[in-house]
Formats: structure tokens, sequence, C-alpha cells
């Protein structure tokens, strides 16, 4: 069995994940779906043997009812406001911080545990029989509650429900298909305890099988498998990781434009190039369109308050991979409207000597400020300062330097590029002090440019002219 402050931990993150992920959706509450999409769950379960059924006590069944009935005092309400498929993410776990460490170390499953990913039977089922068991969800995964393989004449029904670590439960979804046919229950679900509960509503000496397939290889943005349940992205530019659970599962995303300012979007792999594993969709009112890999697509403007809707779908022509993650940008299109890099106090290299627009020793002090197309400043996002500061050959190698913008669009920053043995000697004649020196000079060639990271061809420096030159000055000495 596993630890109970593993139990508990679950339980409380199951309880914000149901408020807190529905309030960002702002989607109507859906119930718990009952249809048999099986897709990535849908997995052949390992045998687990044949069970017998264990009876459910007289308290335990009203435990059940209560929480059916919506008269739990545990995560009733939250569950009650917020649909079963909602996203989970990285969410505050308010819950956890009211949990005792003894009740953690003291909560023991009301029922006996079974595993995962296990598929279990039972025979000798009669009408009204009652059967519940208790599974846990280690991590968030999306998962497939099973009851299949009832014998003619055998009609149950199923219930899903979460312990919230103190023995309090909540109905999360329930499937009762008439006569024999299986049961099933869908979604995504966060970390926690889970228990069965099924009920034979007809059965003379019959039979049947049940289990759950868990599938913990998701992102944080599911469930987004539908236009009705896509992720709102904020009201920035956003940049997002990704992946596909498998072929047939598509990833739903939703930008709304509160003022009207222009909505850009971009679709990239990863750094193995696996950009070719995902087909990118916009949709413009009426049918979906595929923006070509590599290509940002633009709207230059929009009604106020319009919402920009994209997919990411799996590519038939390639073998989908689950653990490639694709980067999606959208949102706000950023304008870059003032930057400033500056060097430090040094005698610059003359423009007859060697023409370096921006010239330092060790650091680069550089600023920015970005807004969108209206001219609301862009928060959160990430200019990047990228310095080669000495030109070998015709390859870059570029370092990194971000910065964050606050809330007026706009980052200060400083970049140390360290010191150097120069490539280039001369002399150089100063008299700006009032009194005539030379100054032996050794520096060497490099270049910078500013980049957006959540949105690519924005910033200083591009296709054409790639970077603003740079002297990275090593040493200077006066000399008579």
């Amino acid at each position: 069995m596993k630890s109970k402050k593993a139990f508990m931990l679950g339980a409380a993150m199951a309880a914000s994940c149901f408020v807190s992920a529905f309030a960002l959706a702002e989607q109507t509450p859906q119930k718990l779906s009952a249809q048999a999409v099986r897709q990535a769950v849908d997995k052949a379960l390992k045998p687990g043997g044949k069970l017998d059924g264990a009876k459910v006590s007289a308290s335990l069944k009203q435990k059940l009812k209560a929480a059916k009935t919506g008269q739990s005092k545990a995560l009733t309400q939250a569950v009650k406001t917020a649909p079963f498929d909602t996203v989970v993410g990285e969410l505050k776990k308010p819950a956890q911080a009211q949990l005792s460490a003894a009740a953690i170390a003291a909560f023991e499953p009301l029922f006996p545990t079974l595993d995962i990913n296990t598929l279990y039977s039972v025979d000798g089922v009669q009408t009204g029989n009652e059967f519940a068991y208790h599974f846990n969800l280690p991590q968030n995964a999306r998962i497939q509650v099973q009851l299949v393989n009832q014998s003619a004449g055998t009609d149950m029904s199923l219930n899903l429900f979460l312990d919230d670590g103190q023995g309090n439960l909540s109905l999360v979804g329930s499937s009762d298909a008439a006569g024999n046919a299986d049961e099933y229950l869908n979604g995504v679900l966060p970390a926690g305890d889970y228990y069965w509960y099924m009920v034979a509503n007809a059965a003379s000496n019959g039979q049947f099988s049940f289990g759950v397939a868990v599938d913990t290889n998701i992102d944080a943005y599911e469930p987004n498998d539908t236009p009705q349940t896509a992720f709102v992205l904020p009201d920035s530019m956003n940049k997002v990781s990704g992946n596909l659970d498998n072929a047939n599962d598509v990833d739903y995303f939703d930008f709304k434009a509160v003022r009207g300012q222009s909505v850009s979007m971009y679709l990239a792999g990863d750094e193995t190039g696996s950009r070719n594993q995902w087909i990118f969709d916009r949709f413009d009112g009426v049918n979906w369109v595929t923006v070509p890999a590599g290509s940002t697509s633009t709207y230059p403007s929009v009604a106020p308050g319009t919402t920009v809707k994209v997919r990411v779908r799996a590519n038939p022509n390639v073998a989908q991979d689950a653990t490639k993650q694709y980067q999606l940008s959208l949102g706000s299109t950023p304008r870059l409207n003032n930057h400033d890099v500056k060097g430090d106090n040094i005698v610059r290299v003359p423009v007859s000597e060697m023409p370096l627009a921006t010239q330092t020793a060790r650091v680069l002090n550089w600023s920015t400020q970005w807004s969108d197309s209206t001219g609301a400043p862009l928060l959160g996002v990430t200019p990047v300062l990228r310095v080669d500061n000495h030109f070998i050959d015709f390859d870059y190698r570029w370092v990194d330097y971000p910065a964050t913008t606050n809330s007026a669009g706009a980052t200060s920053a400083t970049a140390n590029i360290g010191s150097c043995f120069g490539d280039y000697h001369t002399v150089i004649n100063d008299s700006s002090t009032g009194v005539p020196y030379k100054w032996d000079t050794t520096y060497n060639q490099g270049g910078w440019r500013i980049e957006l990271a959540e949105f690519p061809g924005v910033g200083v420096g591009g296709d054409n002219v790639q970077y603003v030159s740079l002297g990275h000055i090593c040493t200077q000495t006066i000399v008579h």
C-alpha cells in the first residue's frame, strides 16, 4: 500500500484542482464522460484474478449514498461547481495546509485497495449486490474506469468517488448503461485516492470484470481534447509546452483578444527536430486552416473580445512519440518599442579601424520595452539578449541573457560577458579628457541580438541583418 502522506497530498491537490482550474478555464460544467472513448487509456490490462465480493456495511452504504446525492461535507461543493474534465496544473493546495500530521499518519482507505492497470473479475453476482474498492493515482493522469464483460442478464452500474483523505467522499462520475452494456468513465484526474462503487441492478449468479486504465504521460493542459474544453491562455504572448498522448489526441487552446489587439501564433518542436510530429491549425470562424510548419500566423486586428482558437493534432504520416514536446506560442502580437544596449567605460576602437557599433570590456547594460498592437504593455514575456563576443568562424556561439518584463512591459538588466584575449591589436589616439593619450588596445569582434523567447522573428537582428556588431575590449594600456 502506498504511503499515507502521498495519499493525503493527492487528495488535497484534487480539491484545489477541481476549483481553481475550472475558474481559469471559464467553461460550462460537464459530467464525467460515460462513453467508451478509449484512445490513450484503452490498453490491455493485466489480469488480476477473481475477487470475492466483500459486503459493504450499512454505515458505508449511507456514506456512499450521501456523497452521490450531494450531501457529503468534503469536496461535494467543489465538484458540483467544476467539471471532472478540467485542467490540472501547478495549482495551490489550500486543503493540504489544513491537514494535520496526525490525520495523514492515521488515514486508511474505506475499502480494499486494488492495483491500477489491472482487470479483476467477480462472479456469483446476485441482484442488489454492491462492490466497493479503492485505487490510488500517484500523479495526474488520463484514466478510463471500466466495468466490462457482464454476463447475460447482468446489469451493473458504475460510480467513481473521491476521498478527501479523511474518509469524506464526493461523487466524481457515474455510468449506468442499459442491460449488460459496458460501462466506462473517461477523463483526466489529479493525483489522489478514489473508489469504485458497483451495484447489481439485475443479476442471477452473474459475472463481470472491472479495472482502471491509467496513462500518466499527459501535459499540464489536459483535458483539452475538444473545442469546448480548450485551455484558455492569459492576456499576454504565451508559450506553452505540451504533448499528444496518442495518435488520436488533439489539443485545443483559446486566446481572448480583450482589446481587439493583433494576435499571433506559432508551433515549434523540441531540440531534436520533432516539429513534423504535429499539424497546427487555426480556426477562421468556419473552417480549421493549417498553419505551415515553420511559419507564424497573425490576425492583424480582431473585434474586441474575440476568441482565437487553435489546435495541435498528430501528423498521420509520422509515428507518434508521446514523449516529444511541442512548443506553442499564442497571444498578443509582441512589439518592441524601445531598446538600448550599452557597454562600460572604455576608449572606443575608431570606425576607421573597425566598425563596431557597441563596445565594452566586461559588461553590457541593456533594456527593452514591449507592448501589444494597441500599446498595452506586455507583462511577463521574456526578452533575451544573445551575445557572441568572439567571432571565430561562420558559426555563431550565442550566450543568452534572459530578462522578464514588468507591468510596464519593460526590462532592465546587465550581462557580464567576461574577459578575453584579443585577436586584434591597435593603438588608439584619444584626447577626450583634454590630455592626449595613446591606448595600446587588444580586442575581439562579435555581435549581439535581442529575441523574444515566446515568439520568433521580433526584436533586434533577423534574417537580413543578423546582429549588431560588438567590440569586446580585452586590454587597454596607456603608452607614450
